[in-house]
C-alpha cells in the first residue's frame, strides 16, 4: 500500500502541475452588479475570508442551479421559508411558524420587517410568485409540482394547497430551488443569475468569470451582522493547488478535498482537516438510450467490469465508502440492503459475448477534477481487460453539464448532492423519464415501473410503505444500471484554525453568516 500511495502522490503532483492540461477559460467578462470593487484580490483586504472550491458556480438563478458549485454561493445570497442546518435540522427561516392544517394544506405565517437586499419589503406576494414560477422551471419543477394552489390571506400569511397529500413538500422547501425572489425584482430584471436580489446575509459584489466572486455582508439582514465582511469564492479545479493554498494561509477554507490531500494535511500545524460522510454519492452515469448502452447486458457488464473496492482503496483511502444507492445513508428512504452487480470480469466478458460485443469503443466524459481523472483512468483499465476501450475526454464544468444533458455522451463522471436529505430529490430529479436531459436525467432512463414507485412514494404519509417504495425503486436501479453507484461523497474541507464557526455538513453547504475570524 505504502507503494501504491508514492506513486499516486507523484500522479497527484505531476496532474497538478502538467502544462498540457485543460484550463478553465473565463465565462464571461466581469459581472458588477452593484459597484465596482478595486483591487479585491488584494490580501490586505481587512475582514475578508477566502474560500476555495473544485469549480466555479454556473448560475444565481435558485430555480436553474443543480451544481453544488452554484448552491453553495445562492445558499447565503437568499433565505428559505424553513432552513436545514448543517446538521439537517430543520429550522424557522423567513416564515417563523407553520402548521399542517390538513394532509392537503400547509400554512406559513412569515416574518415582519424582512428586507431585501435592495430595500423592498419581503411579503407573502414573492412567496407565491417564487413558487409559481419554480414550477414552470425544468432543473426544479418535479420538486414543486404538487402545489396546486397558493393563497395570499394578507402580506404575512401563504397557505400552499396540494393536489395530493405530500411526504417530500416539507423537506424540498429547505432545499437551495425554494430560496424567495423578490418579485418586483424579478420580473423586471432577466438576468437574476448574474444579478440576484435576495434577502440573506450576503450580497454579489462582483463575479469575474474564471477568477472569483466576491460576496459582501448585507448590513440590514434579518438576523443580524454577519461578522466576516467579504466572502471571495475561488475556483480552483486542481486539489493539489487547493492544499498548497490552505498549507501556506492564501486560503482560509478549501474545499472537495478527496484524495490523498487529505493525509497530507492531517497533523499540519494552523490547519484542521473536519470531514464526514455526506448525503451524496460519486457515480458513473450510462447513457441507457445510445447504442450497445441500450442493451441492459453491456450495462452489466460495464458495472461487473470495475472494481470499486480496489479503486476506492487505491485513491481515496480509509474514510470513503463504497456505495450500494443513488442515496446516501442518512437520506429519508435510503435502502441498506440495495445492491449494485459485484466485481465480476469473467461474467462481464461472457455478458458482452451475449450482447454480440468483443471490443467496444466508449467514451467517458469528466470535468476538470483530480478524483474523476484518476477514477477514469482506473475505469479504462479495468473495463479494457474485459474488452470495452474507453476514450477519456476532459472538459470545463459548464460545458461538461451541458454535453452530458444532450443525450450524445456514453459514460460520465459525476456526483449528486442531496441537499434536501428526502429520497425523492434524490431519485426523481437523476432518474424519472420526465426529467431526461438537462433536468437531470442524464443517462435518459424510462422505466415506467420506476417512475411509478417514485410518483407514489412522493404522496406517501406512511413512513414505512415509503420507505418499502424507495427501497424497490433502488433495486430496479441497481437491476437496470442507468448508473453504477461508485462511492458516498465525504463532506470534506481543510480550514484555517483561525476560523470560528465552520461546522461540517452532510448537505455539502456552508453557511458564511456563522463564520468569524
Amino acid at each position: 500500500m505504502k507503494k501504491i500511495f508514492g506513486i499516486l502522490l507523484s500522479l497527484f503532483i505531476f496532474i497538478s502541475c502538467g502544462k498540457n492540461d485543460p484550463v478553465t477559460p473565463p465565462v464571461d467578462e466581469p459581472t458588477n452588479t452593484t459597484a465596482q470593487v478595486e483591487e479585491t484580490t488584494d490580501a490586505e483586504k481587512p475582514n475578508r475570508l477566502i474560500y476555495s472550491q473544485a469549480s466555479e458556480a454556473i448560475t444565481l438563478d435558485p430555480h436553474d442551479a443543480n451544481d453544488i458549485y452554484s448552491r453553495r454561493v445562492i445558499t447565503n445570497l437568499y433565505d428559505r421559508l424553513i432552513e436545514s442546518t448543517e446538521k439537517a435540522e430543520v429550522i424557522p427561516g423567513l416564515a417563523e411558524s407553520w402548521e399542517q392544517i390538513d394532509p392537503l394544506t400547509l400554512k406559513f405565517t412569515l416574518r415582519k420587517g424582512v428586507k431585501f437586499q435592495n430595500g423592498d419589503e419581503f411579503t407573502s406576494e414573492d412567496v407565491k410568485f417564487t413558487f409559481e414560477r419554480a414550477v414552470t422551471m425544468p432543473r426544479v419543477s418535479t420538486l414543486f409540482d404538487m402545489i396546486e394552489t397558493i393563497e395570499t390571506p394578507d402580506p404575512y400569511t401563504v397557505i400552499l394547497k396540494t393536489a395530493q397529500p405530500s411526504g417530500s413538500l416539507i423537506h424540498h422547501l429547505t432545499h437551495i430551488s425554494a430560496s424567495i425572489l423578490n418579485k418586483k425584482y424579478a420580473e423586471n430584471n432577466e438576468a437574476i443569475s448574474r444579478e440576484p436580489m435576495g434577502t440573506g446575509p450576503y450580497t454579489l459584489e462582483e463575479w469575474r468569470g474564471g477568477s472569483h466572486m466576491l460576496l459582501k455582508r448585507y448590513d440590514d439582514y434579518f438576523r443580524g451582522l454577519a461578522p466576516i465582511e467579504y466572502v471571495e469564492l475561488r475556483a480552483v479545479p486542481e486539489e493539489n493547488s487547493r492544499v498548497i493554498a490552505i498549507e501556506t494561509g492564501e486560503h482560509h477554507i478549501a474545499n472537495d478535498i478527496e484524495t490523498i490531500g487529505r493525509d497530507l494535511l492531517e497533523g499540519k500545524d494552523d490547519v484542521e482537516m473536519r470531514e464526514m460522510s455526506s448525503f451524496g454519492v460519486a457515480y458513473l452515469g450510462i447513457n441507457t438510450s445510445k447504442g450497445p448502452l441500450q442493451d441492459v447486458k453491456v450495462r452489466k457488464a460495464i458495472a461487473m467490469g470495475i472494481d470499486r473496492d480496489t479503486m476506492i482503496e487505491a485513491l481515496l483511502g480509509d474514510g470513503v465508502e463504497k456505495a450500494n444507492s443513488l442515496l446516501g445513508p442518512g437520506v429519508v428512504g435510503y435502502s441498506s440492503t440495495t445492491k449494485p452487480f459485484d466485481y465480476n470480469p469473467e461474467e462481464a466478458k461472457k455478458l458482452l459475448a451475449e450482447a454480440g460485443y468483443e471490443n467496444l469503443e466508449l467514451t467517458l466524459l469528466l470535468n476538470d477534477n483530480t478524483t474523476r481523472r484518476q477514477m477514469s483512468e482506473v475505469i479504462q483499465a479495468q473495463l479494457r481487460e474485459i474488452g470495452i476501450n474507453i476514450k477519456i475526454e476532459i472538459l470545463e464544468w459548464a460545458t461538461y453539464l451541458n454535453e452530458t444533458g444532450s443525450g450524445e455522451s456514453d459514460l460520465f463522471l459525476l456526483g449528486w448532492t442531496n441537499s434536501s436529505g428526502d429520497a425523492d430529490f434524490g431519485m426523481t430529479p437523476i432518474l424519472h423519464s420526465s426529467n431526461k436531459g438537462t433536468a437531470g436525467n442524464r443517462s435518459f432512463f424510462d422505466n415506467n415501473e420506476f417512475d411509478e414507485l417514485l410518483e407514489l412514494a412522493k404522496i406517501e404519509l406512511d413512513p414505512v410503505k415509503r420507505a418499502e417504495l424507495y427501497a424497490k425503486a433502488q433495486d430496479i436501479m441497481n437491476e437496470e444500471i442507468p448508473l453504477l453507484p461508485l462511492y458516498f461523497l465525504l463532506s470534506s474541507s481543510a480550514i484555517r484554525t483561525n476560523v470560528n464557526g465552520f461546522e461540517q455538513s452532510p448537505i455539502r453547504m456552508h453557511f458564511f453568516f456563522n463564520f468569524s475570524f
